[in-house]
């Protein structure tokens, strides 16, 4: 089992690789490289930077239900990157700033009333399900959910 100390250096790493990524890598998220899809570096990167992200959602305006794309862990992560990352989830300090985008997601007008959390719930995703987002320069937004 890792300490506290080792996971807290992988998800400062994480956030240093994540924050490192050039404006064209978090650009493409429409046809992403191979090396833009989602795994588990960028899971655990969105999973460390979630303050980050919150300051990011409140800032969209006029985003369309064709720019918000799910993508779930089980899908893109192995079995022991899945407990590395529930393991990361159980964070008190983590599971409260999950609260918090959580309350956004649901919270924050994007287009004509429309909440990020209505269009997660027209399309079977529980809000309580979702533990991190990632925000492009577009404005398109990917949302990790278990």
């Amino acid at each position: 089992m890792k300490s506290i100390k080792s996971r807290v250096l992988s998800g400062v790493g994480a956030a240093l690789v994540a924050l490192s990524l050039s404006t064209t890598a978090l650009a493409s998220w429409s046809t992403p490289a191979p090396t833009d899809v989602p795994d588990y570096t960028s899971v655990t990167s969105a999973v460390g930077l979630i303050t980050a992200q919150i300051t990011d959602i409140i800032a969209l305006v006029g985003v369309n239900a064709e720019d918000i794309k799910v993508v779930y862990l089980e899908d893109i992560l192995s079995g022991d990157e899945l407990v590395n990352v529930n393991n990361t989830l159980n964070n008190l300090l983590v599971k409260l700033q999950l609260v918090s985008l959580q309350n956004s997601l649901n919270g924050i007008d994007i287009l004509n009333n429309v909440k990020i959390g209505d269009i997660l719930s027209d399309n079977d995703v529980d809000l309580k399900d979702v533990v991190a987002v990632k925000v492009f320069d577009d404005g398109k937004v990917l949302v990790f959910s278990k």
